[in-house]
């Protein structure tokens, strides 16, 4: 591979024995040839005054001379002393000094920038870049000689926890990820690559669904509309049954993007006989095949076109685990059949009000399926059923006594004509021609509410 010299800043430098020298600051072309600028990190141990043993030294000194019990009191003492508002951890050192009060000091570690020598271009084995980074391997031990360490000339075994976190660098340069563990089978050791991956993916955004939902059902009714479509303990909201109950009604789903550090594992491990060498990194005489699976102790936030996969696989109880996340189908059928009987119960009441009274069943069933298309089946049905109900009920009653009823409970300027109207439902004329007009308005009804319900 070729690079810019630019994509080679920042790059990791390894030398042969797989310790690292430091990452590229700077890529100078010179008459006889590039060089690499290189820098490290380097640990180096300091004492510095230790500020809660000062406070506590000044505290007790000035307890016995001025009476102060508290760390308050000392500081307004000090501050008024060198005649300043408030006091700052150098005001307490720069006030130990004048005193003439022995510091206390502690030992820290402070990483400071180290140059290191340059390489040549004619030192570099391989170079090369991943979406880990960029990385050069030098062809000697430069590295490994100036920390003392002797070449390796054989590789023994190493526990996991040696190795556990060591970047894995392929005989091209390429950095392939870090150790995740060790292997055993009756061929030897392997290790195990892992890449660390940050992934963006959308999960359900729970805070807007459940404002979406209790802004149209209050949490009592919820609760018992839940307990009737077979959750199990519906009382506890919790989060996924939110989502499960919010896909039954149809409910479209609100979605966040949300980013994870994500750790995917190598399909292939690295036999040991592969591994080159193992310092501060492993090396590796081969190249691994980019082939990997996602580690299954990494638990993600879902992509919300498999949620409602992935939650039917963790049931509330065997009982209702096919129903707590279904499919539009499931949901649909059991709308439009509610829809559907009610339309026809109130057809069977009003449905001797010529057209008014289709058109109203009609329309009740749209509006309880919400949805144009299955509205307007379910208010055809509606109309269609209810008035072949009140034909059949019609004909049952009439000869037992229905129209002795009607005259003893209705006055007789409108006896007559409800009487007409009872033996017209009665007749052929009443279910053929009046079925399909009570039909079509049921159709109309159901198409217009529904289309309205459902915007």
């Amino acid at each position: 591979m070729e690079f810019r010299p630019s994509e080679l800043v920042g790059a990791l430098v390894v030398d042969s024995e797989g310790y690292i020298y430091g990452h590229v600051v700077k890529v100078d072309i010179k008459p006889e040839g590039p060089l690499f600028k290189v820098k490290s990190l380097k640990s180096v141990q300091e004492q510095v005054p230790d500020i809660d043993a000062l406070r506590q030294t000044l505290l007790r000194d000035h307890k016995e001379k001025h009476g102060i019990s508290n760390v308050q009191e000392l500081y307004k003492f000090i501050a008024n002393e060198l005649k300043i508002q408030s006091l700052t951890e150098n005001d307490l050192i720069n006030y130990a000094k004048l005193k003439e009060v022995k510091m206390p000091m502690r030992e820290v570690l402070r990483e400071v920038e180290e140059e290191k020598p340059d390489i040549r271009l004619n030192d570099v084995e391989a170079m090369n870049r991943s979406d880990l980074g960029s990385c050069i391997l030098v062809k000697n031990p430069i590295e490994s000689t100036i920390r003392g360490i002797e070449p390796q000339k054989a590789l023994p075994y190493q526990k996991e926890e040696n190795l556990k976190g060591k970047h894995v660098i392929d005989n091209s340069a390429k950095i392939l990820g870090k150790v995740h563990g060790i292997l055993m089978s009756p061929e030897g050791l392997s290790i195990q690559v892992c890449k660390e991956i940050m992934v963006t993916k959308l999960v359900p955004d729970i805070s807007q669904l459940k404002k979406r939902i209790f802004s149209e059902i209050r949490p009592k009714e919820l609760v018992k509309h839940m307990e009737s479509l077979g959750f199990e303990q519906p009382q506890d909201l919790t989060d996924d049954k939110i989502v499960a109950y919010a896909k039954m009604r149809g409910y479209e789903i609100p979605t966040n993007l949300v980013s994870n550090k994500t750790v995917f594992l190598y399909k292939s491990s690295v036999p040991w006989h592969q591994i080159r060498k193992i310092g501060d990194v492993v090396l590796l005489n081969k190249t691994l095949l980019e082939l990997f699976v996602e580690e299954p102790k990494t638990e993600e936030p879902k992509p919300i076109e498999v949620y409602s996969k992935d939650l039917a696989q963790k049931p509330y109880s065997s009982s209702v685990q096919a129903r707590e996340y279904p499919v539009p189908s499931q949901m649909g059928l059991g709308s439009f059949a509610y829809g559907t009987y009610i339309g026809t119960l109130l057809m069977i009441f009003v449905g001797l009000l010529p057209y008014i009274g289709a058109l109203f069943s009609g329309g009740v069933a749209g509006y309880l399926v919400k949805d144009w298309k299955r509205g307007a089946a379910a208010g055809l049905l509606s109309g269609l059923l209810g008035t072949l109900a009140i034909a059949i009920i019609l004909h049952l009653l009439l000869p037992i006594g229905l129209k002795d009823f009607l005259a003893v409970s209705l006055p007789s300027f409108i006896l007559n004509a409800t009487i007409e109207i009872l033996y017209y439902a009665t007749s052929e004329a009443f279910l053929y021609f009046q079925s399909l007009v009570n039909a079509l308005m049921g159709f109309i009804g159901g198409l217009f509410l529904g289309f309205l319900k459902s915007r």
